[in-house]
């Protein structure tokens, strides 16, 4: 009869993968518990979740921000947890509204990757109160990645638009515009996020340009430039500038962009 022959010191697993077994065991335990009671003491006075389910492996609660509420649900990726950072796969929905991507969060970064979707006119008007026509917002491959110093550290992806008759807030008045198909493209330009607004045929249309926070400045702040180009698809518009030229340039915080 054969015999199993003992460990010796060689054999035995080092102190080093003992230590992974533990963290992976850990992390498992974690991944079981119960979002709603982790939410809770992570922030107890959360004003975005309600109705919360699952645990935080896969779990799914009602969102809300403003005037806009959905669902948002979540599958966690614990792989990532070697790395140092928890990620997971959430999907973000409302009405007809739905984004996809991936949400990390590490020891000196967070991240939004591979985001793809679309957004409806009615979220669009429920977040920037304007009247929007009937082409959804096309959303594709955007990732962001912003260090704990919250500057922008990678930014890349694209936005699509089908255009058409749109009416704004503009000093008081408003403002209407039957705009061409806009195509938009999203890069880093010195820690900031660049949006580059084209038409079909690649001609410059404006650039949107987002500061993130820091301790000299509370909020985040938005640079607008719109171009005689797409000025001229303005109703009683009649400018001479060349077609590149930057005729608006605003600078305000992000969130009174509604009121420009």
């Amino acid at each position: 009869m054969s015999r199993v022959a003992p460990l010796n010191k060689k054999n035995r697993p080092s102190g080093y993968w003992w230590a992974v077994a533990f963290v992976m065991l850990l992390s498992f335990i974690v991944l079981q518990l119960p979002a709603a009671w982790i939410l809770a003491r992570v922030m107890p006075s959360n004003p975005y979740l309600d109705n919360v389910s699952g645990n935080i492996w896969r779990g799914q609660g009602d969102w809300h921000y403003q005037n806009v509420q959905g669902v948002v649900s979540w599958q966690a990726r614990p792989w990532t947890l070697l790395l140092l950072r928890l990620s997971a796969d959430v999907s973000l929905k409302t009405g007809d509204t739905e984004l996809q991507g991936i949400v990390s969060k590490g020891l000196k970064h967070w991240s939004v990757d591979a985001l793809n979707g679309r957004v409806q006119p009615d979220t669009l008007q429920a977040v920037l109160p304007w009247q929007w026509p009937s082409s959804p917002l096309m959303i594709k491959d955007v990732s962001v990645n912003q260090s704990t110093s919250q500057a922008f550290s990678t930014v890349e992806g694209q936005l699509s638009w089908g255009g058409g008759l749109i009416s704004y807030p503009y000093e008081g008045r408003t403002e209407r515009a039957t705009l061409p198909p806009l195509l938009g493209n999203i890069s880093l330009d010195k820690e900031r996020l660049h949006l580059a607004l084209t038409n079909g045929q690649k001609e410059r249309m404006g650039d949107f340009y987002l500061s993130p926070q820091s301790d000299a400045q509370k909020n985040m702040m938005i640079d607008v430039q719109l171009t005689q180009r797409l000025l001229l698809n303005v109703a009683g518009y009649h400018g001479q500038a060349g077609l590149d030229t930057a005729v608006i340039s605003l600078r305000q915080p992000l969130n009174t962009l509604g009121a420009m």
